[in-house]
């Protein structure tokens, strides 16, 4: 079975490190959408932005490229809101787009200073990250989307945080599966029932296990009504990595 036409021209084509050039596609977002796109700090040699549009309240965070070496986050995420620029009218979101642009433009995890920057979400006073956690201080979103990817992944899983009666993990896998299918298995030493991780309490155990506090823990901590971490594998073709992405935030904001 060969690689087909579409796939092919993206492989041909991608930009998956070009941070200027997902900056560029960003702001010709923010103004079709009507977004404000607003620089939180120089890193690296390269912006870290944050889009917002709406009410101060409630609605939607969607981020992407906080590990520089998961591109189909990034590149899902923007072109999933390409194809919604009036749904980004109507929902108020906070949009972290690429929260590493440096690891993004190098490919490497971490950030220029050789932090894992997903373990810092408890340190207000530090960099790009600090400024975000300000600008969101006390919104407590209806749901908060984290898009990543997993180099030992085997197929597609999810982390959900939040209280049960809000919980929508199996329904969002079924919505992605038939573009790459579930891991099977555990996930970090973690049971999976197919491919979804659900916890709705007992997070300072995590947070002591890795030592620092990851962004999604932090916003259900804010008050996320469910916070959502989909991880693709980084093994499977890009092409169907960054498919899966967009169908993913796809389906998550149904009903928002």
């Amino acid at each position: 079975m060969g690689v087909k036409t579409d796939e092919r021209e993206f492989l041909h084509g991608h930009r998956a490190h070009d941070v200027l050039d997902l900056l560029g596609r960003w702001e010709a977002v923010a103004a079709a959408a009507g977004l404000e796109m607003v620089t939180l700090a120089e890193e690296g040699g390269y912006s870290v932005v944050v889009l917002e549009g709406g009410e101060k309240e409630g609605g939607v965070y969607l981020s992407a490229g906080i590990h520089g070496d998961e591109p189909a986050g990034t590149l899902g995420l923007v072109g999933w809101a390409e194809r919604n620029v009036e749904r980004l009218r109507e929902v108020p979101v906070v949009i972290a787009p690429c929260l590493n642009p440096w690891g993004l433009a190098n490919n490497v995890r971490t950030d220029e200073a050789g932090r894992d920057l997903n373990r810092r979400f408890d340190k207000p006073g530090e960099g790009a990250i600090g400024r975000l956690l300000v600008r969101i201080e006390g919104r407590a979103f209806r749901r908060a989307i984290m898009l990543h990817e997993d180099y030992d992944a085997r197929g597609i899983y999810l982390y959900e945080l939040g209280p049960e009666e809000h919980m929508i993990g199996e329904d969002l896998m079924t919505a992605v599966e038939g573009i790459i299918p579930r891991e099977c298995g555990d996930v970090d030493g973690r049971e999976t029932v197919r491919g979804v991780v659900q916890r709705s309490g007992d997070l300072e155990e995590i947070v002591r296990e890795i030592d620092g506090m990851p962004e999604a823990i932090k916003l259900s901590w804010q008050g996320a009504e469910t916070a959502l971490t989909f991880e693709t594998p980084s093994e499977f073709s890009l092409y169907d990595r960054v498919r899966a992405q967009v169908a993913f935030v796809e389906a998550a904001m149904v009903g928002v």
